[in-house]
């Protein structure tokens, strides 16, 4: 690609990120001698002050950035770019392996302008995360168009495996005893052993890479070489493999180092095939790219006229295209079938998921369950209720985080909500405190944060528990803190439409130690694992999550982070489109927190569109738009269990132990809640995902548009 730039008489600078010495290498191995600036090899935190003191250097002023790569200097160079208004090309971009660090791959990828992939799998990837189809650019594979204008090489007389271990976390996951296990797993296949060194010549290396016969790595790098080069190519968990690569049998994936030797044997006998080089010059293609974007700087990748075609269906959250689903649940799964242990007292996924899970959150103890009304009973579980205690919480949620409370023995009490939020707030649930009060529960809904500080005051004021009902405010924060760790205890939903999904699945958090060993016990029917006497301690449930669950819950997690950024440019991207339509109030970020959009709710004003939030939902449904007015009928206690609540015992048990069950007929009367009905009137939700495009956004906000010009043209 320099080669080209260079040919076609561009002016090249090189930032390398890493050692002189890495960079001679670099240059023995053909790169062109051209004007560089070396950063150096730091850890972590070196590296980001040592990127910000680059970036800000005059050295960097260029009209174009290319990165590739995936350290955090490829996305600061990508925002630092885009700050002086210079056009960010990003190479090798859409790969991805399933594991925490696609994190980092997503960020410096979604931080370009425009996008140089190897394959149309890589475009759909990049597709699915909502990146513009007209901002990616198929250029094929460098590395094999690298690769093809080698001199060909002898194949060796001794035939070879060839291993390259990057990564620490392969080491610690296979023992000191790795490169022995390698060695006698090369023996087995009849192989001598060769193994890379960061000291040894890159000639030398790459000549041993390329005549191997089986490649065994955690590296990115080689599954792409030995892909582009038709070697078998063996990849050691816990790293990913590249899942495109993985799906056509490029690479296969090893869990245990006890697999590899039966492996290195398969890989022999069935060799990988080559990625073919494009046609023309990968790095010539690149150079195409830029010098056409470069005559067209203006051109929109998000221009109206390309929106998808009517009548064509939206990403739905129901299925596939609106997920994030892709090889690496696949492998994770496979591998918890593989160990014939799906039950996770005794597996290792879930406790692995609880773990990260922790780590993500930034709280002390995950522990997770079956599902998220699961989460919310054992949350409140946790609490050691007694019957007849009142329980606080909101009318607009799920009912599966309200019956927990009757089931606990114990009496839900609604509180009112604000009518632009939905939510409860310090003053509505004050005003449902009696002296049988024992807990609060705020629901953050769509999640949108409740304001926590006055709540969390009123909760220490009368020294009561505060359970986060966080099912749907994955990645929202408030002030500095994560929604998830300011309450007592709080419970996650990993229900099929939530920001990560395992179909169903729950997961609860606290960093109070007796409560999550509450938790614990009461997913696990009470029975004390690990005690020196275990006994079934008090009546609890079997709430346990699955091996399986936790599988796909692993694979989910690292995407997290990525899917809450994509659902608030999306949430952006919509407000800002229809901004100017009159009677229409958007969802934003509190004043002291961040939204994280598990729907994108906004309110109608009946007075300025006639019919409201329901005449407006129904033209949008015509329009092939899927929406909620109202997101649910009707408040929570105007449902029949709370109306007809002395005919199970499940609700009328706990009220003959409190004074509200003496009254006849329903326990709450609307009349006092002002703010849910009025609310509920006003709202339509939009079941938006981390798999809307530009085009997508384009046609809901079209679909909104026509919808409020029609009803205001009468």
């Amino acid at each position: 690609m320099v080669r080209a730039l260079l040919a076609a008489t561009h002016e090249v600078r090189i930032a390398w990120f890493g050692t002189s010495a890495e960079f001679s290498q670099a240059l023995a191995l053909g790169l062109p001698d051209c004007e560089a600036l070396i950063v150096g090899e730091l850890d972590d935190d070196s590296r980001l002050l040592q990127a910000s003191e680059f970036l800000n250097d005059d050295w960097l002023h260029c009209p174009t950035v290319i990165t590739i790569g995936h350290d955090v200097f490829a996305t600061a160079l990508a925002e630092t770019a885009h700050e002086r208004d210079a056009l960010v090309i990003r190479l090798a971009s859409g790969e991805r392996v399933g594991d925490a660090r696609d994190r980092q791959r997503r960020l410096a990828d979604h931080a370009a302008d425009i996008h140089c992939v190897a394959s149309d799998a890589h475009r759909q990837q990049l597709l699915q995360e909502g990146v513009a189809d007209q901002s990616i650019a198929i250029v094929g594979c460098l590395t094999a168009a690298v690769l093809a204008a080698m001199p060909a090489i002898e194949t060796p007389e001794t035939a070879h495996m060839w291993v390259a271990i990057e990564h620490a976390q392969t080491l610690a996951a296979h023992g000191d005893a790795l490169l022995e296990q390698c060695d006698a797993a090369a023996e087995h296949a009849g192989l001598s052993l060769l193994c890379a060194s960061k000291g040894a010549p890159a000639e030398q290396q790459l000549r041993s890479a390329r005549t191997a016969s089986v490649i065994v790595t955690d590296s990115l790098g080689y599954q792409d070489l030995a892909a582009a080069a038709g070697i078998p190519c063996i990849v050691m968990a816990p790293a990913g493999a590249r899942w495109d690569l993985l799906t056509t049998g490029a690479v296969t994936v090893i869990d245990r180092i006890s697999e590899l030797p039966q492996a290195v044997v398969r890989g022999r006998k069935h060799p990988a095939v080559a990625i073919v080089a494009p046609p023309s010059d990968a790095g010539d293609l690149v150079r195409q790219v830029i010098d056409k974007r470069a005559k067209s700087p203006d051109e929109s990748p998000e221009d109206e006229d390309d929106a998808i075609a009517p009548g064509a269906p939206l990403p739905t959250e129901a299925n596939a295209t609106g997920r994030t689903f892709d090889d690496a649940e696949i492998r994770f799964l496979q591998a918890a079938v593989r160990s014939g242990t799906l039950n996770s007292t005794r597996g290792t996924f879930v406790n692995r998921f609880e773990r990260e899970f922790a780590e993500w959150l930034g709280c002390k103890h995950a522990i997770a369950c079956a599902n998220g009304s699961a989460a919310v009973h054992c949350a409140i579980a946790a609490l050691g209720l007694q019957a007849g205690d009142e329980v606080i919480t909101t009318p607009i949620t799920d009912m599966g985080a309200l019956t927990p409370i009757f089931y606990e023995g114990a009496v839900a009490v609604f509180a009112d909500v604000d009518p632009e939020t939905l939510n409860v707030t310090a003053e509505t649930i004050e005003a449902q405190l009696t002296d049988r009060t024992r807990a609060i529960i705020v629901t953050h809904l769509f999640g949108r944060p409740c304001e926590m500080d006055k709540i969390v005051a009123l909760g220490k004021q009368h020294d009561l528990p505060i359970v986060e009902d966080a099912a749907q405010a994955f990645g929202a924060s408030y002030g500095d803190a994560a929604i998830g760790t300011i309450g007592k205890v709080a419970a996650f939903s990993l229900q099929q439409g939530k920001h990560i999904t395992t179909g169903e699945g729950g997961i609860v958090c606290t960093d109070d130690d007796e409560i999550a060993r509450r938790v614990f016990l009461f997913i696990n029917k009470a029975w004390g694992y690990g005690d020196k006497k275990p006994d079934h301690y008090f009546p609890a449930l079997n709430y346990r999550m699955t091996e399986l669950q936790g599988a796909v819950a692993c694979a989910q997690l690292p995407k997290l982070d990525e899917v809450v950024a994509h659902r608030r440019m999306i949430a952006a991207d919509l407000a800002t489109k229809l901004s100017d339509l009159n009677g229409i109030a958007w969802p934003t970020d509190p004043a002291n927190g961040r939204h994280s959009y598990w729907k994108f709710a906004f309110r109608v004003d009946e007075k300025v569109l006639k019919g409201g939030a329901v005449a407006l939902g129904a033209r949008m449904r015509e329009a092939g738009v899927a929406c909620m007015p109202r997101y649910v009928q009707k408040p929570a206690f105007e449902c029949q269990l709370f109306v007809e609540w002395r005919k199970s015992p499940v609700t009328s048990l706990p009220l003959l132990q409190n004074p509200r069950g003496q009254q006849e007929g329903a326990l709450f009367e609307r009349g006092n809640y002002p703010g849910s009905i009025s609310g509920l009137e006003q709202v339509v939700v939009l079941p938006i995902n981390e798999c809307y495009r530009p085009d997508h956004v384009v046609t809901v906000a079209n679909a909104v548009r026509k919808a409020h010009e029609d009803i205001l043209n009468g």
